[in-house]
């Protein structure tokens, strides 16, 4: 019943801009084309990751208290003399308690309608072979990796991050659930047509495979109104998913107060994730690449309230492409997935199953905290290729 709700409320808005989209114009939004592989690169990596968000951490241990959420333990590191205070997903590693975390994958079907000089172009984009290969990935099936890991992804990550913290026996995981899949939601995005505003762009290659962009808030106001209308239990990560269309960025976490139909205010975290054809982008950027980021960056950072010192890209300070990441959150897929020396670390070619996929090089916490050597498994700072980072983070002057 409620899905069927749902469909109507979304295709009510639709209707609506579509009813606003007929005033006259005399030209239409063109369809931009990406002449080469470099132009497809260049935009890509242009959007990069958002870190989006958040909630006072007084609010989320408030809500968090009352049992209804993810099990988070909570710790704390000190760099220059400032305690720098975290909560990540799980039980406390000491404890050898194992979690197991639910998900909701909602695949969203992006309309693109009335784009060209004619307002006669449209493209619809399909999620079904996103949520495939996403259900299929080591995010969620457990495959072999460095050190003698076996699991998935981000529960090896975070064992190696703690595991000479960790219970004696080294039985504490954080382990994704099989995923529930909820239909397709369809979503319609128009261009600017007076007197509405644009809610985002098509774009083709050389090869004339379609790539969809949307307005970050427009994207943003649709998901949480989603969330309204599913009702989604709090200890339920919503995963947002789409094939070939990104929102600004290629993906983010979020947290936020969401009010469901009675009025009463639910502490929700969610992902949006775009999934692009690892046979039209650079594998840096392909199929899972960008859910690994914000998966883990999730649950390192669930509400997106982890603060640490700022830090510099992960490059010496002399190097002229070191910069400054203003970012002063836990989000341990940016330093090595968003900035300008990303060419640095290329993406982990993971073979499952007869597939191969494409995961971002993360960072462990240990990295942000100055401590050398590292209390990670092998004294590391990244996973899955430890020996690609060696050093902590520099910080930004």
């Amino acid at each position: 019943m409620w899905l069927h709700k749902l469909v109507v409320v979304v295709g009510l808005l639709s209707l609506s801009v579509l009813a606003l989209a007929a005033a006259p114009k005399t030209s239409g939004q063109p369809i931009e084309v990406l002449k080469s592989g470099e132009a497809v690169t260049k935009h890509f990596r242009a959007l990069g990751f958002r870190t989006h968000g958040g909630v006072e951490k007084g609010a989320a241990a408030r809500i968090a208290s009352e049992g209804r959420t993810f099990p988070a333990f909570s710790s704390s590191f000190t760099v220059g003399g400032v305690t720098y205070p975290f909560t990540m997903i799980g039980h406390p590693p000491a404890s050898g308690r194992q979690a197991f975390i639910k998900s909701a994958i909602i695949p969203l079907r992006m309309n693109f309608v009335g784009f060209g000089p004619n307002q006669d172009q449209s493209h619809s984009f399909d999620p079904t072979p996103a949520v495939n290969n996403i259900v299929s990935s080591p995010l969620y099936m457990p495959t072999s990796w460095p050190g003698g890991f076996f699991g998935q992804f981000v529960d090896s990550m975070q064992r190696a991050a703690f595991w000479n913290l960790m219970d004696r026996h080294h039985e504490w995981h954080v382990q994704m659930d099989r995923p529930r899949v909820l239909p397709p939601i369809d979503i319609e995005v128009t261009p600017e047509t007076a007197p509405t505003p644009d809610t985002g762009g098509l774009m083709q290659d050389a090869s004339g495979n379609f790539f969809g962009d949307v307005l970050f808030d427009f994207m943003d106001a649709e998901i949480q109104t989603i969330l309204q209308l599913l009702d989604l239990s709090d200890d339920t990560l919503p995963i947002f998913v789409t094939d070939g269309v990104t929102n600004q960025a290629l993906g983010y976490h979020n947290a936020a107060l969401i009010a469901d139909n009675g009025g009463n205010a639910h502490l929700q975290t969610y992902i949006f994730t775009s999934w692009l054809d690892p046979a039209e982008v650079p594998a840096i950027i392909a199929d899972v690449s960008t859910l690994n980021h914000e998966l883990a960056e999730w649950t390192n950072d669930p509400f997106v309230n982890n603060v640490v010192p700022t830090w510099m890209y992960p490059t010496i300070p002399s190097d002229p492409i070191a910069v400054c990441g203003d970012n002063p959150f836990l989000e341990v897929g940016d330093p090595q997935g968003n900035g300008p020396n990303f060419a640095d670390f290329p993406q982990a070619n993971v073979s499952l199953a007869g597939v191969t996929y494409h995961l971002q090089q993360l960072v462990l916490w240990q990295w942000f905290t100055d401590m050398n050597p590292s209390n990670a498994f092998g004294g590391w700072f990244t996973f899955p290729i430890p020996q690609d980072l060696t050093v902590p983070a520099v910080y930004c002057p």
